[in-house]
């Protein structure tokens, strides 16, 4: 049979088109038995067809037309729908695939790319190497796919893996692996764990089993229910971490938790408050505001201009502290500047500096100064010299020693 025209509003039982197959609008046709209609040339439609069956073809043309397959299609060309629609319930197979409006397939979909201008929704998992949608693109099952490109919205309910994920819009994942960056106007989620290289989102990241990755870098709010491992994280408005967190640094504009242990290989910054349940281990620490930890040890500095509260106390080579700051728990290091008006327990220092009006209570330190009308509520001990102007207050005299009492930590 050579090719064939299926007149407009007809029916035909089709088994073999030795050519090209050409449906009118409207035009309908049937797979005989359980076999699929062999197309050896073109399928071409012009309106609305329908296919009772399974489609193989070496390439599928739509113009001006809904055309819905109810098995399977394959083609070992391109698809081509211009001002339609396409839907086939089975599964696709294709070289490229473009669509004006929206694509549908019920079952697993593969092809080398995908541009739909609309909608794109697979049943199933979806292979191929570049996916460029305008609208919004919904995957059931798995996404192997190298370069997400999305106008709106991507929900991909199963694993995804692809080098780049880029997203007008939203877009939420299954866990996977993004191997090089997740670029997304408005939203990320990924309900399972997540491997990736950079986050890049203006408005809010959710990782709910946690993940591994590189650099994160978000507008707004940024949070991980579970372990997270980074290089650096820059946020603006919060990070809240449900587990360990471990990375290089952290640069945040307004609030950070993490319920576990926070180890840093550099430093954090932070312009308001940090909460960490567990301990702060870093090189570094720069808190404009407040700061809750069980335990923080930092290699070089710590600074902090309000509030410090610690459990079993903070430990660093220098401490400074800013005027009318807070401290609750002991402060250990080699350097520890106290500013005016701050309120402190219990020192230990080599070198240790106070401002006017600090109130302590215990002091241990090789030297020690003491600015006008400080209060030192306990004891203070000293081994080669102190300073102290008239007008401060010991509890007791101090004493000279030469062995100062174990810092605790």
């Amino acid at each position: 049979m050579g090719d064939v025209t299926v007149p407009r509003n007809a029916t035909v039982k089709l088994t073999k088109v030795d050519g090209q197959l050409h449906l009118l609008d409207r035009a309908r046709v049937r797979a005989e038995a359980e076999s699929p209609i062999e197309v050896s040339g073109e399928v071409i439609c012009e309106g609305d067809a329908e296919f009772e069956g399974s489609l193989t073809c070496s390439g599928l043309s739509i113009e001006h037309g809904r055309v819905e397959i109810s098995g399977d299609l394959k083609t070992s060309g391109d698809i081509e729908v211009e001002h339609g629609e396409l839907r086939v319930q089975g599964s696709l197979e294709a070289g490229s695939v473009e669509v004006d409006s929206r694509l549908f397939v019920g079952k697993s979909a593969t092809a080398h790319d995908f541009e739909v201008g609309g909608m794109l929704e697979i049943g199933g998992s979806i292979s191929a190497t570049k996916v460029d949608v305008g609208g919004s693109f919904k995957v059931e099952g798995d996404a192997n796919v190298e370069d997400v490109d999305v106008g709106g919205r991507i929900e991909v309910n199963g694993k995804i893996q692809c080098v780049r994920l880029d997203a007008g819009g939203s877009a939420e994942v299954g866990g996977g692996e993004i191997s090089r960056i997740i670029d997304v106007g408005g939203s990320f989620r990924s309900s399972k764990p997540l491997k990736f290289d950079k986050i890049d989102v203006g408005g809010t990241v959710s990782l709910d089993q946690g993940g591994e990755g590189r650099t994160i870098d978000v507008g707004g709010r940024f949070e991980s229910k579970g372990n997270l491992t980074f290089e650096s994280i820059d946020v603006g408005g919060m990070v809240d971490i449900a587990g360990n967190g471990e990375g290089e640094e952290v640069d945040i504009g307004g609030l950070l938790q993490v319920s576990g242990n926070l180890h840093l290989k550099r430093d954090l910054e932070m312009g308001g408050t940090a909460r960490i349940g567990g301990s702060l281990r870093l090189a570094s620490l720069e808190v404009g505001g407040m700061i809750e930890a069980d335990l923080i040890v930092a290699e070089d500095e710590v600074e902090v201009g309000g509030r410090l509260r610690t459990t079993k106390g903070t430990k660093a080579k220098t401490i400074q502290l800013g005027q009318r700051s807070e401290v609750l728990g002991v402060l250990v290091g080699e350097h520890v500047k106290v500013g005016d008006n701050a309120r402190i327990e219990d020192v230990y220092a080599d070198n240790l500096d106070m401002g006017e009006k600090v109130r302590a209570r215990n002091v241990y330190a090789r030297t020690a100064r003491f600015e006008s009308r400080c209060r030192i509520s306990g004891e203070v001990k000293y081994v080669d010299r102190i300073e102290s102007e008239p007008d401060v207050e010991f509890a007791k005299p101090p004493v000279k020693t030469d062995d100062l009492p174990k810092s605790p930590l």
